[in-house]
């Protein structure tokens, strides 16, 4: 088994995506005007988790819609921008699209760089604030220069490894998926989110999986009675539970830091199966197709 604590199993990163997630904090671009409100954001892509995240409409006809291109979406997205611009608010246009007003560069951790500039852009500074040091009070425990049994991401990697993760997060339903896209394009690893009615899968669709031996490792991200219930449930139904606890000072900023610590996980889930932790070459063809 490969050692976290070594400098050597860290020789798979060769595009250096621990520094990305080390500096993310203050990252991306920044509003070089003011944007007139109501203020609405629909999302696409990479984009998408912070759209939802931002708590935004999602569709506004006047003031300014954020148009957030993060790829992936077969044109729609330039669909719904012609279809905007024939209304009276003002189109955003924001991603690594041709053509977009501000540029945000396709990487894994993209979503924490639209959301900041949304939450800059709607002059939610404060906000922005609490997440950012919410991330920091997660890094500084996080990193690589931490041993394994003081940093709660390299022990979840562990516990994660040769299983499969099942994400659910009360909290904020969506992160769900955000995290499950961590883990595919950090750790090239698959995992499972549960459907909306995610109590009555636990109960009765992992009847019978535990039985015939599948690896399952469930994963609670965020506090909360419905977190609890899915405990009860799953102890007996899983190879495997784990606590991710959240720290913030309001929802928005939980749920963040929740995503940083996943996004390290995810990151040392890659080094323990010895794969590049960076982006795959066919993603670029993939977006470039879609």
């Amino acid at each position: 088994m490969r050692d976290l604590d070594r400098e050597e199993t860290y020789l798979v990163d060769r595009t250096g995506l621990a520094l990305e997630l080390r500096d993310l904090v203050g990252t991306g671009p920044v509003p070089g005007e003011a944007y007139p409100g109501p203020h609405a954001a629909l999302g696409y892509g990479e984009g998408q988790f912070a759209a939802l995240l931002s708590g935004l409409p999602d569709w506004g006809e006047e003031g300014t819609l954020f148009l957030l291109e993060g790829g992936y979406d077969l044109g729609e997205a330039a669909g719904m921008a012609l279809l905007a611009e024939t209304g009276q608010a003002r189109v955003v246009r924001v991603g690594f699209r041709p053509g977009v007003e501000v540029h945000i560069p396709p990487s894994p951790l993209a979503p924490y760089r639209y959301l900041r500039f949304l939450l800059l852009a709607t002059g939610r500074e404060e906000v922005l604030r609490s997440v950012d040091e919410a991330l920091l009070e997660e890094r500084r425990r996080l990193g690589p220069e931490v041993p394994v049994e003081e940093n709660p991401a390299k022990f979840l990697a562990y516990t994660l490894l040769e299983r499969l993760p099942l994400f659910y997060s009360p909290l904020f339903r969506p992160l769900e998926g955000a995290v499950q896209t961590l883990f595919a394009r950090v750790a090239k690893s698959l995992s499972l989110t549960p459907p909306p009615s995610a109590l009555e899968f636990f109960l009765v669709g992992l009847e019978a999986r535990h039985e015939q031996g599948d690896p399952l490792a469930a994963v609670l991200l965020g506090p909360g009675e419905e977190a609890a219930l899915a405990k009860e449930i799953l102890e007996s139904r899983v190879d495997a539970l784990a606590e991710v606890p959240a720290t913030g000072a309001n929802r928005l900023a939980q749920v963040m830091a929740l995503w940083y610590r996943m996004a390290w996980t995810a990151y040392y889930l890659a080094l323990l199966y010895g794969v590049d932790p960076g982006d795959h070459g066919l993603l670029e063809r993939l977006r470039e197709v879609t």
